[in-house]
């Protein structure tokens, strides 16, 4: 993309990564599974693997960026694909 003059311009400063907040969110990412290791509680390990999930897909996967409607689509075939699957695993559970 050029100017008038036929230059290209220089990258402006909201283009450049923050890198800051890549550690910030791998910080995050570490103490949620520091969390789900030392405790062993399902009640945190359902929510915080739900988190993890959400913080990679939104920043690492730049998913934050997206159209609503896209976001929305992902997040519902993530929950179907989630529920079809357990229901194949019920049967096998209930077999043992």
């Amino acid at each position: 993309m050029t100017d008038d003059t036929g230059a290209t311009p220089a990258p402006s400063a909201s283009a450049t990564p923050h890198y800051g907040v890549y550690f910030k969110i791998w910080g995050v990412l570490l103490a949620i599974t520091l969390l789900m290791v030392f405790t062993r509680n399902p009640a945190i390990l359902l929510p915080g693997m739900a988190a993890k999930a959400t913080l990679i897909a939104l920043w690492f996967m730049h998913l934050k960026d997206e159209r609503k409607d896209f976001i929305f689509y992902i997040a519902a075939s993530i929950v179907l694909l989630s529920l079809i699957l357990f229901a194949l695993m019920v049967p096998d559970g209930k077999a043992m």
